[in-house]
């Protein structure tokens, strides 16, 4: 059975390898991590993810930069991006305002827990099975 694809775009190289390790260690996923913006598009073209975790104040590029780069790649435009940031507490990431950029924010520091049910709600989504937004999150 093939793991599915977690990419995640930090530069924060402590906190993007403990999630990564915590995700490798559920045994679901096989993540690959970047930590450096202005790399993300190639590397995520290479690796191919099933879904993209992406922060959103990086030097060199900004997240919200690097997410529209990904979504006029063609090998990546499908690809769900959640973003995760610091900037937000996880009550600002579910208001209405968050929500109307179409993207789904999570605050840092989430929890593993929280980050695996938002990699299998987009994953559900992406395969029709779920319409619904992921608990404590947004669409």
């Amino acid at each position: 059975m093939s793991k599915n694809k977690v990419f995640i775009v930090d530069d924060d190289v402590t906190a993007s390898r403990l999630l990564a390790m915590g995700l490798e260690k559920t045994g679901a996923f096989e993540v690959r991590v970047e930590n450096v913006a202005t790399r993300a598009l190639t590397s995520a073209r290479q690796f191919r993810p099933d879904v993209i975790f992406l922060d959103v104040c990086m030097p060199g590029e900004d997240g919200t930069d690097v997410a529209f780069e990904m979504q006029n790649d063609a090998t990546l435009k499908a690809t769900p991006i959640i973003f995760l940031t610091s900037l937000v507490s996880g009550q600002e990431a579910n208001s209405q305002e968050m929500q109307r950029g179409g993207r789904e924010f999570l605050s840092k520091p989430a929890s593993l827990a929280k980050v695996v049910a938002c990699i299998e709600h987009h994953l559900a989504r992406r395969a029709g099975t779920v319409n619904a937004p992921v608990a404590g999150g947004t669409r």
